[in-house]
């Protein structure tokens, strides 16, 4: 905008304006009308400039009226203008107006506006710089656009209720004005060899595809599609027209992550790329951007996106043919690896457990038996004692490994002194008799039945992990005894905690907490008397829960344990 649209009044400086100022202020908007598409091609072209700034002027001038009839006339004067005046001089306007969109309406007539002058401009190189121009203006205002929040316990009803929120259809409903602007582009650059614009809207449409489009979800809710994804169909159409095989222009370095999930997520995508690739392509294209998406975890919709991509290109591996253990060197397949661990750990939104939990197990799979081996042994090895949870869900991975494997017959990897060293991962306590038992209490459980598994699957007049022979007495020595003494010095702990809260119960009156803790400038609610009793007498349930089943492991080896 000119210095003189920016303030509340405008003085014209022509003829032409002053005419048709005079009709509008005596709000003859008909008149003015006429008036305007009574002068020549050469008035309008000749008075371009002007005609402009004061149509943009009078469009966002405000008024008491329930119709603004002021813009009404602006509207339909500057798409006049545009047909018949000075294509050049309008476009300089009118990205001058970079500031001006404040309305969704003003942005979808800035399109048509465009797309008017564009079509009148000479096709030559340097309209290029104004393709661009125009379509970063457009993409900015899409950025501007706030949508709502979602926490990481929503359920499927409020996924759907997001989905209809109406920021969410505001923000698709301009996506797709956007998307057919670059359409109407397309065909009609299309037709010239000047200028190939081709590469430029695919970049844009990328573009797009980040903030905010970034933070829908696209994942089918009640086995229906996504509204969100319905809508932004056609995005992805255009950008198959653009380019056929997507899978060439991604870029590790760029922001390309919400295009790769939709490619490599939707079957409907998915089935257009060429069949070139193998599934281990997909993965290791994928894990760069799996990484970007899983980077804030606070942002609910791109965890979703994580472990969808995840479980997708999991999936597609071939099982035991894929990797041998050569590619655990991989480091790229650590990050994955490490990845996929803290989402299915640390990740509040629970309800991704299912998605990640079968990523993991098919990345697992494709390695050949030897190396879901190392795989175990090297995770075991690396993860400390404090991921109890981890710890325990690879102890399930070794139990179905070696149950596979003892039933083929085939490998006999886990027997002897590679079984061995596994066990010697899990069964072993950090601090001795000191440990902390609860830490470590999950993990405890998984491993104790794991070896109790064992000897029920390997009878000991069989014995071909050699484990009732060549390693139960080392077992008892270094894990069992301890952990019997451990859990009677933890349980004699806890109780006298007990009868001391107790006896402080009976003697004292509770007085008043006169410091506190604050998480988000809200008190942390602390445990009472009572809920710290229940704390303590579960933890003693805990002990023996572990008593019980080293009873039942007693049982199983005839009391060698």
């Amino acid at each position: 905008m000119t210095e003189s649209s920016s303030t509340d009044e405008f003085y014209p400086n022509t003829l032409i304006v002053k005419e048709i100022s005079s009709f509008i202020d005596n709000e003859q908007y008909d008149q003015a009308y006429n008036y305007l598409i009574a002068l020549t091609d050469q008035q309008i072209y000749d008075g371009t400039w002007d005609l402009c700034t004061y149509l943009f002027y009078l469009g966002e001038k405000s008024t008491d009226k329930l119709c603004n009839e002021n813009e009404i006339y602006a509207q339909d004067a500057l798409k006049y203008v545009a047909e018949h005046g000075n294509p050049r001089e309008m476009l300089i306007i009118m990205l001058e107006q970079s500031d001006k969109f404040i309305t969704d309406e003003a942005f979808l007539f800035h399109m048509k506006l465009f797309l008017l002058i564009l079509k009148r401009l000479p096709i030559k190189p340097s309209l290029i710089n104004s393709l661009r121009d125009i379509l970063t203006l457009l993409q900015c205002h899409l950025h501007t656009l706030e949508i709502p929040a979602i926490n990481h316990d929503f359920a499927g009803k409020d996924l759907l209720v997001f989905n209809h929120d109406h920021r969410i259809n505001r923000l698709l409903k301009l996506t797709q004005a956007c998307v057919e602007f670059f359409c109407e582009l397309r065909d009609y650059f299309s037709t010239t060899t000047v200028i190939d614009i081709r590469s430029m809207l695919t970049k844009s449409l990328i573009t797009l595809l980040q903030d905010p489009l970034i933070a829908l979800s696209y994942e089918p809710i009640n086995s229906q599609e996504s509204s969100s994804y319905t809508s932004i169909r056609p995005l992805l159409d255009c950008l198959f027209t653009l380019t056929p095989n997507p899978i060439r222009i991604i870029d590790k370095d760029e922001q390309q992550s919400t295009l790769v999930y939709l490619l490599l997520t939707k079957d409907d995508n998915f089935n257009r790329l060429p069949c070139v690739y193998s599934p281990s392509y997909y993965l290791f294209l994928s894990i760069p951007f799996i990484l970007q998406l899983s980077q804030d975890r606070e942002r609910v919709m791109l965890t979703e996106k994580a472990c969808a991509l995840s479980s997708s290109v999991c999936s597609r591996l071939a099982a035991g043919k894929e990797f041998d253990q050569s590619m655990l060197d991989n480091n790229q397949l650590h990050d994955l690896i490490d990845t996929l661990k803290i989402v299915l750990v640390q990740s509040p939104a629970r309800q991704y457990a299912s998605l990640t939990i079968g990523a993991y197990r098919s990345l697992f799979q494709a390695f050949t038996p030897l190396g879901r081996y190392h795989f175990l042994r090297q995770q075991l090895a690396k993860t400390s004692h404090r991921e109890d949870s981890y710890r325990t869900f690879l102890c399930t991975l070794f139990k179905d490994e070696f149950l596979s494997d003892y039933r083929s017959g085939s490998s006999e990897i886990y027997k002897g002194a590679l079984l061995f060293q596994l066990l010697d991962y899990l069964c072993r306590l950090p601090n001795g008799v000191e440990s902390d038992l609860l830490e470590i209490y999950d993990c405890l459980c998984s491993s104790l039945n794991l070896i109790r598994f064992i000897g029920l699957v390997d009878k000991q007049r069989v014995n071909r992990t050699l484990l009732w022979s060549e390693r139960l007495k080392t077992l008892n020595e270094t894990f069992i005894k301890p952990l019997r003494k451990s859990i009677q010095l933890a349980r004699a702990h806890y109780k006298l905690e007990i009868r001391n809260k107790n006896d402080n119960n009976n003697q004292q009156v509770q007085q008043p907490v006169d410091t506190e803790i604050l998480v988000d400038n809200m008190p942390l609610a602390m445990p009472n008397k009572q809920e710290q009793l229940e704390t303590l007498h579960t933890a003693v349930t805990k002990f023996d829960v572990l008593d019980c089943i080293l009873g039942s492991l007693s049982d199983t080896f005839a009391g060698e344990l």
